[in-house]
């Protein structure tokens, strides 16, 4: 009796050493999850502006969906090159102000109470609710990990284009966060689906994105705006901003379109796999592009924009998108220049 004693007390030994190693291992598994999730946020959505938030789709930033493509360089013109300005003026961004005070600042507008970690990320007790602000270029983004769910958000339950953009404006009046240059709000839609037996997507729940950009002298700011989430009932799931200050610094001289143009077929397009033909360009114009947000910016340079499209090997027809430089050359201030402690800035431009 006493060696079968034993035997059940060494199993239950073994037994609990068993879920030890695996409750471990569980941790382990979901910290490198964490880590990848973070990884993700940091250079998905503060490195580069989804579209539904800048009301652009390239191919060669992978905005469409694509994972990897072929580089192409024959490219077509079918456009009239735009007029030329000889100079542009190019504006100093200033120095984000991102601080304790600030995080708790914007943390309390999206009613998130909890942890504050590492001055600029409050998480809510229940891990949530979170709000994050980039260090390195003050950008924003809230985020309700239990939105959109098929519970809450299905199709029929989101409010029309027109009722999101009202209920968007309203919110980021009240809360002082839609600056005052913000162009007027663009709303577009993202579903999650299901596959039926026949191979149809049936859209299970669904997010409305609530988009404003911005123009500085004149031009486009790619890359700049405030987006706000919405779900069912119009219930705010979501908002981001990429709202760098800027003060005017100087003008430098712009090469010509047609000179962007040459350096774009020798530079070649990013184009999806399988693609047959050529890319033709329809559209070409001068605008302002913002760095991504996991980089600093000390000025805010001019690019010339060329959109078009292309075709795939199974016929479907893609947008293509490419900036280059509108500069002559860089000059040697945006390189060597000093990022300054003095330029104030904030995190809600007016």
């Amino acid at each position: 009796m006493g060696i079968i004693i034993l035997v059940i007390r060494n199993l239950t030994v073994i037994r609990l050493q068993v879920i030890e190693m695996e409750r471990k291992w569980i941790i382990g598994i979901s910290l490198v999850v964490l880590i990848i999730a973070i990884s993700i946020v940091l250079l998905l959505p503060f490195g580069s502006t989804p579209a539904a938030e800048t009301g652009d789709s390239s191919i060669s930033s992978n905005q469409n969906g694509d994972i990897a493509g072929s580089l192409s360089h024959q490219i077509d013109l079918k456009s009239s090159m735009p007029s030329n300005p000889g100079k542009l003026l190019i504006y100093k961004t200033n120095p984000p102000i991102v601080n304790k005070e600030a995080t708790l600042a914007l943390a309390e507008k999206f009613n998130v109470t909890g942890t504050l970690k590492g001055d600029t990320v409050v998480q809510s007790d229940d891990l949530v609710y979170s709000v994050h602000i980039l260090k390195i270029s003050g950008i924003v983004r809230y985020s309700n990990a239990n939105r959109p769910n098929d519970a809450m958000d299905a199709p029929e339950m989101l409010p029309s284009d027109e009722e999101a953009i009202r209920i968007a404006t309203q919110f980021l009046k009240e809360k002082d966060l839609l600056p005052n240059e913000a162009e007027p709000g663009k709303a577009s839609r993202g579903y999650a689906v299901s596959i039926d037996k026949d191979g149809n997507d049936i859209p299970r729940n669904g997010e409305v994105t609530v988009g404003f950009g911005r123009k500085l002298n004149n031009l486009e700011v790619k890359g700049s705006g405030v987006s706000v989430t919405l779900g069912g009932n119009g219930d705010i799931i979501g908002y981001y901003a990429n709202w760098r200050n800027y003060t005017p610094f100087k003008e430098y001289p712009l090469k010509a379109p047609e000179t962007a143009f040459d350096d774009l077929k020798k530079k070649g397009i990013n184009t999806p796999i399988g693609k047959t033909g050529t890319v033709s360009i329809d559209t070409v114009y001068l605008a302002y592009a913002t760095k991504p947000g996991a980089f600093e910016e000390k000025y805010l340079e001019p690019v010339w924009i060329f959109k078009g499209q292309t075709v795939t090997k199974d016929s479907k027809v893609k947008p293509v998108t490419e900036y280059i430089p509108a500069l002559i050359e860089t000059p040697k201030e945006f390189i060597s220049a000093p990022s300054s402690s003095t330029t104030s800035g904030n995190l809600t431009a007016t």
